[in-house]
């Protein structure tokens, strides 16, 4: 099978030359000149280029197609000969890769991460070719206050009990934001110890910056059997802060709901696009039945709901927004005294009467050049684009 090569613009970074041979000394060569060049993600799979994500903008990286044929003797040396059992059977994989060694440019004591995710799947004309997900992860921990994180919101990051979601979209950046709300705890906040529990273990805490105990960062599945369990774990180890990966089931979501209303402070991340989906999304995992005594524990102990989008700029790199409520204890009982069936629309008037939603956001970046036409019109549609315009005329 042929591919139609990729076209021919002014490249974001140059195709590694891996002359003819995709060896695994080659590969991890390959992964440090990705990394090396702000390449956040990359897509490698049969019959087709490896392509590279820079600032949410695809890049061919290959000079020509990946073989399938290749790949499970790849995967076999980088990671390990089960990964390919597992997405051969249907199941598919998700591993941490750490790259060291002064062979590949990396100084000593230094290490490059990935989240990798495997699978199985059809591309263009091949069946049944593999397909692996990269995501690079920095090795030094995000700073909190280059971020662009409102006065508001930063000062209502850090409560001493309850609970904090960071929501968004896949790519949107929560795992970062999440990571540098710890690394700050970890500097200012030297009587907060931290536990945390991921799939799989993203940024690397702790170090000798690190002023309190070292942070504990336990994987799903090779340390404990899954976030609900982890959290039950938690609240035996008297951590100040707990942080969730991702809150994705009726278990996790109600384990977490318990770590807040308990006493401690706890972190999650939930895959919603909206302050009031978020909302609707917890409640409505739970039976009918149960819908509304667990809208009132989620209420009594929620503090922050923050989503962020990452937009393309017109500068070729990228900015977030964010769409946030601090529920502080007079929101709390305001939003109490309706049924909770009414609290997303609630939620969303009110971040509307003052502007504050994603859509509010993008569109000031778009009056500011920072955002081109389609860019707003992928997040808020076309309708509310010739909305805006014609109120703006």
């Amino acid at each position: 099978m042929r591919l139609t090569p990729p076209p021919k613009t002014l490249p974001l970074i140059e195709p590694f030359e891996f002359y003819g041979e995709l060896s695994p000394h080659n590969f991890k060569a390959f992964l440090k000149y990705c990394a090396d060049n702000g390449v956040s993600d990359l897509t490698i799979q049969g019959g087709d280029y490896i392509w590279a994500e820079i600032h949410g903008r695809q890049c061919p990286v290959s000079k020509h197609t990946i073989k399938q044929g290749h790949l499970p003797v790849l995967i076999s040396s980088v990671w390990q000969a089960e990964v390919e059992n597992s997405i051969r059977s249907g199941i598919g994989a998700d591993r941490p890769l750490e790259l060291h060694g002064e062979e590949l440019g990396i100084e000593r004591g230094e290490f490059i991460r990935f989240r990798c995710n495997f699978v199985q799947a059809r591309v263009a004309k091949l069946d049944e070719v593999y397909s692996i997900t990269m995501r690079i992860i920095p090795s030094m921990l995000p700073d909190i206050f280059k971020m662009g994180i409102e006065k508001e919101l930063f000062e209502a990051l850090y409560p001493s009990q309850g609970l904090v979601l960071v929501c968004g979209p896949t790519g949107s950046g929560k795992t970062t934001l999440q990571a540098a709300v710890y690394g700050h705890a970890g500097v200012a906040m030297p009587d907060r110890k931290v536990v945390t529990y991921e799939d799989p273990i993203e940024f690397v805490l702790g170090g000798d910056h690190w002023k309190g105990p070292q942070p504990s960062q336990s994987q799903i599945g090779r340390d404990i059997g899954s976030f609900a369990l982890g959290l039950k774990n938690a609240m035996r180890r008297k951590p100040s802060i707990i942080g969730i990966g991702e809150a994705r089931d009726l278990e996790t979501m109600d384990a977490m709901i318990e770590a807040g209303l308990s006493g401690h402070l706890c972190y999650a991340t939930v895959h919603t696009e909206s302050v009031a989906e978020t909302i609707n999304r917890i409640i409505q995992v739970y039976p009918p039945a149960q819908q509304s005594a667990v809208a009132s524990r989620l209420m009594g102990c929620l503090r922050v709901v923050v989503v962020q989008r990452l937009l393309k700029t017109t500068d070729g790199k990228r900015q977030a927004i964010r769409e946030f409520v601090v529920f502080d204890r007079d929101l709390r009982n305001d939003i109490q005294g309706v049924p909770f069936e009414q609290w997303a629309v609630k939620l969303r008037n009110m971040l509307e009467k003052a502007e504050s939603t994603l859509d509010d956001k993008a569109w000031a970046l778009y009056l500011a050049g920072r955002i081109d036409e389609s860019e707003f019109i992928e997040l808020a549609g076309q309708k509310d684009f010739r909305r805006r315009s014609g109120a703006a005329a």
